[in-house]
């Protein structure tokens, strides 16, 4: 379905991946394939960032990537 797709959250991503491949799947690129609104994160103290990617059904992102602004939160 064009136009259509699901979130990824990057956490403590440096740099985007190229956003003409699928976003990797692992600890830090998770999928939220299945409609999820939340999740609960387990991330040790200290700083980390969060960035939210739209990928299709195929984890790539659109031509015109959806990309959040990347946010700094600290775990105490």
């Amino acid at each position: 379905m064009p136009d259509s797709g699901h979130h990824h959250l990057l956490i403590n991503v440096d740099k985007l991946p190229d956003l003409k491949l699928p976003i990797p799947a692992d600890s830090n690129h998770l999928h939220f394939g299945n409609g999820q609104t939340e999740t609960e994160l387990n991330l040790p103290e200290g700083k980390h960032t969060l960035q939210l990617l739209i990928g299709n059904h195929l984890h790539i992102p659109h031509s015109d990537p959806i990309i959040s602004e990347k946010i700094e939160i600290t775990v105490k």
